[in-house]
Order: C-alpha cells, then sequence, then structure tokens
C-alpha cells in the first residue's frame, strides 16, 4: 500500500471510532445521574450523596465529561480493533483467531482493571484518605476534584491490567520471552514503582503503594504467559545470557596444532 493509501485506511478507522464513540456518548448522557451515584459510591458516607461546585458551568462540564469518560470505557473493544487491524498487516499474517483473542484479552483486562479499581482498591483508598484526621478537617470536595481523580484512578488501572495482554503479543511476535522478563525483574520492581507515581492522581503515598502492587502481580502473569506462549529451552536460555556460567569449558590446543610447530618434535 502506497503511503495515501495507509493515510486513507487510518482515517476511514477513526472515523468508525469516532462515530462509536460518540453514539455512546449520548447513550451515557441519558444515565449520567446513575454514572454519578456509582462513582460517589467508593467514598461510603464520607461526602453523602452531594458534591461541591464552585463554577456556575462546572455541574454542567462535570456531567459531560461523565458521559465521555463513560464512552471510552465501553468503546475500549472497538477502539483496540481498529488500531490492531491498521497494524497488523506491518507484522504479518497472525490469523483471525489471534486477532479475536488478543482483542477479548485485551479488552477484558481492562475493563477487570476497571472493575478491580472501583471495588476493590478505591474504597480502600477512600475510606483511608477521606477518614484522615477528622477532627482537624472538615471536608469539602469539589465534583470536578473528586470525579477527575476517581475515573483517573480506575483509567490508569485498566491501563496497568494491559501488561499481560502486551506480553502476550510481544511472546507471538517472538520478541520476549518468560527468561528475559524474569532477568529484568527487580529493574521492573523500580520502573513500576515510578510508573505508579505518575499514574496515581493523587500526591500521597498510600494511593502509590495501591497502584504499585497490582503493577508487580501483572508483571509476574506476563511471565506467566510468556512462559507459555513462547517457551524457549534452557539452551537458548544460556546461549544468550553469558552471565549463566552453564557453558562448556574450552579444550585447551593440542601441540602441534593449529600451524604451531611443537618444540620437541624439532
Amino acid at each position: 500500500m502506497t503511503l495515501i493509501e495507509h493515510l486513507g485506511e487510518l482515517r476511514s478507522r477513526i472515523i468508525k471510532v469516532g462515530i462509536a464513540f460518540v453514539a455512546v456518548s449520548i447513550v451515557a448522557w441519558f444515565f449520567r445521574e446513575q454514572i454519578y451515584e456509582w462513582l460517589l459510591r467508593p467514598s461510603g458516607n464520607s461526602l453523602g450523596d452531594r458534591l461541591v461546585v464552585t463554577a456556575v458551568t462546572e455541574q454542567l462540564i462535570t456531567d459531560l465529561k461523565l458521559s465521555l469518560y463513560v464512552a471510552f470505557v465501553l468503546t475500549i473493544p472497538i477502539i483496540l480493533y481498529q488500531i490492531w487491524a491498521f497494524v497488523a498487516p506491518a507484522v504479518g499474517d497472525m490469523g483471525r483467531a489471534f486477532t479475536y483473542t488478543l482483542i477479548t484479552l485485551a479488552s477484558s483486562l481492562f475493563l477487570g482493571g476497571v472493575l478491580f479499581g472501583y471495588y476493590v482498591v478505591l474504597p480502600i483508598g477512600m475510606n483511608f484518605l477521606l477518614n484522615w484526621a477528622p477532627e482537624r478537617f472538615e471536608l469539602m470536595i469539589t465534583s470536578n476534584y473528586y470525579l477527575s481523580f476517581v475515573t483517573r484512578f480506575l483509567l490508569a488501572f485498566g491501563i496497568v491490567f494491559e501488561f499481560p495482554a502486551a506480553t502476550y503479543v510481544g511472546a507471538k511476535l517472538e520478541l520476549v520471552d518468560a527468561p528475559l522478563l524474569t532477568k529484568y525483574r527487580k529493574h521492573a520492581i523500580v520502573l513500576n514503582t515510578v510508573l505508579a507515581a505518575a499514574l496515581t492522581p493523587g500526591q500521597d503515598p498510600f494511593s502509590m503503594v495501591l497502584m504499585a502492587v497490582p503493577m508487580i502481580v501483572m508483571y509476574e502473569v506476563s511471565i506467566i504467559i510468556a512462559r507459555y506462549v513462547n517457551p524457549v529451552s534452557e539452551v537458548v536460555v544460556h546461549e544468550r545470557d553469558p552471565d549463566s556460567g552453564d557453558f562448556e569449558e574450552l579444550e585447551e590446543p593440542e601441540p602441534g596444532r593449529n600451524g604451531h610447530e611443537d618444540p620437541d618434535e624439532r
């Protein structure tokens, strides 16, 4: 395909994603009150059923943001499919079964990460943060801050849970394998901690820890996936890793070989 044809295909796929995104946004708008209540639920009884607004248009803008947020989450399968369909020809024919498996895995992991963050991590974090020193602080959380915090937190968990899907693709393309991931496990722990600090919308170390632990767990799951998708023999591992120490000892050259004259034969 020429460059113009590639750009035309990219344009058509962006249009498809845009149509799906707008359609879901319109539907989500009619459920904005239920979405608002659903996102407010992890705070427990700390905030009641209302949030503070500090601007005339803040409540309207907040409802629009919620509709767009839900539309993005629900159109993730379409977005992933269109992205993969565009880049798949560049990596060869991977087969329709692989495509469907990849899209299903990636979409399920993203939605699973959002739900895990909502039902497991977010209530714990909210209970800790909102009930910190109540005798000294009075809560007055604005809708813009609270909903931005929650949506960014859940999106971050969705992205974190995509690690196994990315590993699945890399292992299928023979770019990564379990020994390679195991070798850099310590580096990954440090990197995951840094990423957790960057992805966490709050500035507190408690939220960072809640984000870092699942990231490390997802890395370990990625190692298991790579082991089954791209198995590597021990011989290949030793050949690629000079520090493994499992090499055959080289035999010393016998006298008189390699063109050198044996001094005793003179």
